[in-house]
């Protein structure tokens, strides 16, 4: 058995699943002082014997999520009776230091050859969390020649979705959406009165129930661990499946969020493709304290959507609690089986590839077809406790209630005063709100919050949905149940679903390939394009630009583009550029637009900071059976402090945006530019912040910084104006806030007023060592610190070896983190929290479990 570390893990190549394979999650890694990671162990039967591998892996999510997706795939593999013969396991070669063999999958996936084949069974397989940041990481677009064999039967489905009132009847059904906030309680009270609507004998086909606030204790944060699922599912099924009446469809659980489908087990055959996508926004917008689960499945031939969420809390956190929504909306991604990834509302298409060589082993090639038509989902119905709170004063609002005088408390209701101004839930509609305030109560009772903070009450707990054809019977709040200091909501509501009359369908579709075939035979395709040129001018690091490009059908066949490599590349575009969609089927007359959207990360930044690589690209833009058409793209990048290296910004005094050439500084040792002014002060924090400086041979050469002026300017404010704030490193900061921080710190400009300055720069300190080209302590000192990090002596010696900019540096951020932990009576942190906050992902708090 061979043990790897987490820096060898590389998987390059897709993992076979058979039924022979065995996936197993230690408890912990005996050798680690702390139990941050465990031990994955594979096994599988060899040649000869049973062979194993184990891998060392960090514990949470992902690899929880993985070991789930790796047992769903295997029942496949069983259930579709798949054999080992002529099966290859010679992917686990790359991990026993052996040269890599080249794969063939078998066996192969079939694609589905019905577009609307109903399922005999629940597909009840999760999908993979946050994907937006899997596809992000891939560097640019691989051409596949298969990625277009989908894209005709894909142009067939957009047409019959156009035409699907020819082939389909409405049926109406019932559903009943509940919301509870139920502050870390356990189940106690029985939830007939919430979940059986007493005033409509006939229960309902559906039921979406969400929780909040499940589990508050610090496993559930750290390592996102419960059994609170389980004790409230069976809560649930004792309530409303007495007489077996229900099957459950899904339920999914992100920290202290829950969600949970049932469906009348007389409609489960007629429910396909369930999954489920979890998002985090908390701390550092990451962390499941915050967030939304998602659960969707088509029913009968309607998709529908379901949402879980608990935003931002606290009064006067509206912006926050805004930008929650939109961060649940912008990264929860569901997939398909021969399709593109998809968003909750599908705003605009999703143009990134899985490629073969994924996590999960699974064979997927998405494509995005600009041709696809409206939302993925025909019904979205979204519950939660939203936080939204009322900005008045605590003894009017009261008075208000008391009054029953909800018309006007909901003039200055924080959520329909943003959906007013279509800054959140746009499209959404909410019925009627005829009933008291949902929080805060004092637990055990039906009294507003009588704490030392008297929390003004609000309609936090809410119910939502968008979509056609659905009529709201009852929408109230249960003030029976005293659990917690939330009271539950519940909204029931009749929906229609569209069911497919299947001989009417085959008619339909073989009408559509006849006419599609016909002018595939009639001649060869033809184009016009807008533009063979587009220019992106002054092109700033993390900020992303767009042009479009409109592809207008000139010929009398269908046209097929796609944009192909140039000679012996495997790429079509530079890393830096993302084309969306980079296929498509256009019918003639018709225009497609293909949008090209450039933005410089931190994967990319480096190489132009330092001019090696320019902003220039040409794409070949290939008709099938056609010609081809080029595409130059151009663009002036600003140079950024952020990617450059740190020897380059202690040998500049001025702002980086000032510099026309790349600095030239290829020693680390003893580095000068020719005219420099006078060094600025830094912090004095009691010590020496930096090594003294050498004596120079020539008295006229001005020294070198000690540390970058741009991170002297970020620590410098957080020294003066947050060392106090609480949850300082913990929360995440404004984007708009953050793209500003960024254009002072390369421009020089001083910090202007912005929302949570602290915290915003707290984020960009953080994100500027990151992107650092080497690190802190550079990657060849770096197995020398791991391997004396027990020795004071041997740390000391190692560190007195770094390059003088490194060891400046270091010293100078030891420094400020001592000061803020000096601090820690205010900002309630401590070392373990502050390291946590800093360097890992794994620690979760919530600093008020009331909200």
């Amino acid at each position: 058995m061979s043990l790897l570390k987490k820096n060898q893990l590389d998987i390059n190549l897709a993992l076979p699943i058979f039924p022979e394979v065995e996936v197993t999650l230690l408890d912990s890694n005996p050798n680690a002082k702390k139990a941050k990671t465990g031990l994955l162990k594979l096994t599988w039967a060899g040649e000869s014997d049973t062979e194993e591998v184990v891998f060392e892996v960090a514990l949470g999510e992902y690899v929880q999520q993985f070991v789930q997706e790796f047992k769903a795939a295997k029942a496949v593999a069983v259930n579709e009776g798949q054999v080992t013969a002529g099966a290859t396991h010679a992917w686990i070669s790359n991990y026993i230091n052996k040269q890599p063999i080249s794969i063939v999958a078998t066996p192969e996936m079939t694609p589905v050859e019905n577009y609307f084949r109903q399922l005999n069974n629940v597909q009840n397989i999760d999908a993979p969390e946050n994907l937006m940041d899997t596809y992000m990481a891939r560097s640019a677009f691989e051409y596949n020649p298969q990625t277009l064999k989908s894209v005709k039967e894909e142009w067939i489905a957009k047409q019959l979705e156009i035409k699907k009132s020819e082939f389909t009847e409405p049926r109406t059904l019932t559903l009943l959406c509940g919301s509870w906030n139920v502050n870390g309680r356990t189940p106690k009270e029985n939830l007939a009165p919430w979940l059986i609507p007493n005033e409509h004998p006939e229960l309902p086909d559906v039921y979406a129930v969400g929780f909040q606030e499940l589990d508050l204790s610090a496993e559930a944060f750290v390592f996102n661990e419960s059994n609170r699922e389980a004790m409230w599912c069976a809560m649930i099924e004792d309530c409303i499946n007495l007489d077996k009446v229900y099957t459950k469809v899904k339920s999914k659980q992100l920290v202290g969020m829950l969600l949970c489908v049932y469906v009348k087990t007389v409609h489960i055959p007629h429910i396909r493709n369930v999954q489920a996508v979890v998002t985090g926004t908390g701390i550092m917008g990451m962390m499941g304290n915050k967030g939304g689960v998602a659960i969707r499945f088509r029913l009968f031939d309607t998709d529908l959507c379901f949402v879980n969420s608990h935003l931002a809390s606290d009064s006067g956190r509206c912006d926050r609690r805004n930008q929650d929504y939109q961060e649940v909306v912008k990264r929860t991604l569901f997939t398909m089986p021969n399709g593109p990834p998809f968003t909750i509302f599908d705003h605009e298409y999703v143009w990134f590839f899985f490629s073969p060589d994924s996590f999960f082993g699974l064979f997927c090639l998405f494509v995005a077809l600009l041709l696809t038509v409206g939302g993925r989902h025909s019904l979205v119905f979204w519950v939660g406790d939203l936080n939204y709170r009322i900005p008045l004063p605590d003894s009017e609002v009261k008075s208000l209630v008391k009054a029953r005088d909800y018309q006007k408390l909901l003039k200055y209701d924080e959520l329909t005063v943003e959906r007013n101004a279509k800054h959140v839930f746009v499209g959404f509609e909410e019925g009627p709100i005829d009933f008291y305030p949902t929080y805060k109560f004092d637990v055990g009772t039906d009294t507003f919050d009588s704490s030392e903070k008297q929390r003004t009450p609000a309609w936090c707990d809410r119910v939502l949905w968008k979509g056609a054809g659905v009529k709201q019977r009852t929408y109230t709040g249960h003030m029976v149940f005293r659990t917690s200091d939330h009271k539950p909501v519940s909204s029931l509501v009749d929906f229609a679903v569209q069911v497919v009359q299947p001989k009417r369908f085959a008619e339909v579709r073989q009408q559509i390939v006849r006419e599609m075939d016909k002018m595939e035979n009639e001649c060869r395709p033809d184009a016009v394009i807008s533009t063979n040129l587009a220019k992106f001018p002054d092109v700033k690091f993390m900020t992303r630009y767009t042009q479009s490009i409109v592809i207008e059908n000139s010929g009398q066949v269908i046209l097929q583009f796609r944009f192909i490599p140039k000679l012996d590349e495997k790429k079509f575009c530079k890393p830096w550029l993302r084309i969306n969609p980079p296929v498509g089927m256009i019918v003639p007359g018709e225009k497609a637009t293909v949008e090209l959207m450039l933005m410089v990360d931190a994967t990319t930044a480096a190489s132009l900071n330092t001019g090696e690589e320019r902003l220039e690209d040409i794409l070949i833009l290939h008709l099938e059976n056609g010609k081809d058409y080029f595409v130059s793209i151009t663009g002036n990048f600003l140079r950024t402090c952020f990617c450059t290296p740190l020897v380059t910004l202690v040998n500049t005094l001025r702002p980086v945006r000032d510099l026309t050439q790349p600095a030239a500084a290829s020693s680390s040792s003893d580095r000068r530019t020719k005219s420099q002014p006078p060094q600025p002060n830094l912090i004095d924090f009691g010590e020496s912040a930096s090594t003294p400086a050498a004596p120079t041979s020539k008295p006229e050469e001005p020294k070198k910084l000690h540390i970058p002026k741009e991170l002297w300017r970020m620590v410098d404010f957080l020294f003066t104006y947050g060392l106090d704030e609480d949850n300082l490193f913990a929360t995440s900061g404004n984007e708009q806030s953050m793209e500003l921080i960024r254009e002072c710190l390369d421009t020089g400009l001083p910090f202007e007023t912005m929302p949570d300055a602290v915290h915003s720069i707290s984020e960009c300190l953080i994100r500027f060592l990151e992107a650092l080209p080497d690190p802190v302590i550079p990657f060849v000192h770096y197995q020398r610190c791991l391997d004396s990090n027990s020795n004071y002596t041997l740390c000391k010696q190692v560190l007195t070896q770094l390059p003088s900019e490194h060891y400046n540096l270091f010293v100078y951020l030891m420094a400020f983190l001592r000061e803020v932990l000096s601090h820690a009576v205010t900002n309630g942190l401590s070392a373990e929290k502050l390291g946590a906050y800093l360097f890992s992902t794994e620690w979760e708090t919530s600093t008020d479990v009331g909200d």
